[in-house]
């Protein structure tokens, strides 16, 4: 059984034509059709999804929690919930406003070739320019800034390629059942933000890989400018970014990089400044700032992810350093 979790907030705009695309799904070289089971979390929302869902959707089912609690423990509840029934062997976790080729579910499928393939990612365009990368798989710098491969880009078959990368945006990715239980959750002292990178980083470390399969295609309405200018998401990344290099870098790797890390940010920072983005540099700084305060619980949790740990350092080095 595929299970797809889909988290919204006040999204009601972007349902039909998610929820239209997964039900125009195709399985043509399977012998037999998988069968497909929806839930959506709803973050409390106030603009009538669950609502339209029960009525539109009913063999949707439906998650309601009493406020907007984030990305990571929306996909969390739902996650927890359909690992109850125990038939449940892929999960995919899908943002609201996606839509899907109709053979996506089928290729997303197609990728888990090998056991040791934990997370498998996507080919996401851009949702109004469908010629356009939104996300071509999620990647870390040698100097500690995540990233979306070919965020911006215009498609020229530059990611036809399939191979195995660092990690897939939860935005659009599939995990095997499994490793929900060997590495737990999403991070929800995230809310929002790099918890999906945190979560590629530890089922790297537990031996397991991402494989990006580009014949899984996807449309993503993010806008190509999201981020640079909000204030809030810019410091829930430097908070976040934070608690995820000290819970999943290997400490002599974290002491070795921590100078490019230091002089990343301040290039980071400088550049908030000469644009004239006061606003987005003082949330950035108040985000480091948080990340610090948060540096106690992070040891914490890093002892626990660090006793999962199935690589040795030069492997992890690796990943960052064979990034092109």
């Amino acid at each position: 059984m595929i299970t797809v979790v889909i988290p919204t907030y006040n999204g009601l705009k972007h349902l039909e034509t998610c929820f239209d695309s997964l039900r125009n799904q195709k399985f043509e070289s399977f012998a037999e059709k998988p069968e497909v089971r929806v839930i959506l979390v709803d973050n409390g929302s106030s603009d009538g999804s669950v609502e339209f869902v029960t009525k539109n959707y009913p063999e949707v089912e439906i998650i309601k929690l009493d406020k907007n609690y984030g990305f990571a423990k929306a996909v969390n509840e739902g996650i927890k919930y359909s690992l109850e029934s125990g038939d449940t062997k892929r999960i995919l976790l899908l943002n609201n406003d996606i839509e899907c080729a109709d053979n996506f579910l089928e290729e997303m499928l197609k990728g888990f070739t090998d056991d040791f393939i934990g997370s498998v990612a996507c080919k996401m365009m851009n949702f109004y320019n469908r010629d356009v990368f939104d996300d071509a798989g999620d990647f870390i710098k040698l100097i500690g800034s995540p990233y979306a491969r070919g965020h911006g880009e215009k498609d020229t078959g530059q990611y036809d390629k399939p191979e195995f990368i660092f990690g897939a945006c939860a935005g659009a990715a599939m995990y095997r059942s499994e490793i929900f239980g060997e590495i737990e959750f999403f991070d929800e002292d995230f809310f929002a933000y790099y918890e999906d990178v945190d979560f590629s980083f530890r089922i790297q470390i537990a031996g397991y890989k991402c494989f990006y399969n580009p014949k899984a295609i996807c449309y993503h309405k993010r806008g190509a400018t999201s981020g640079y200018t909000s204030g809030w998401q810019t410091m829930l990344c430097e908070r976040n970014l934070i608690a995820m290099r000290i819970k999943n870098y290997p400490l002599s790797l974290y002491i070795k990089l921590t100078p490019l890390f230091f002089i990343a940010r301040l290039k980071r920072y400088c550049g908030f400044l000469r644009a004239g983005w006061y606003k987005v540099f003082f949330s950035a700084v108040s985000g480091y700032l948080k990340g610090l305060a948060r540096v106690p619980s992070s040891v914490i949790k890093r002892r626990k992810v660090q006793k999962m740990k199935k690589v040795d350092n030069k492997y992890i080095y690796s990943v960052f350093t064979n990034i092109k």
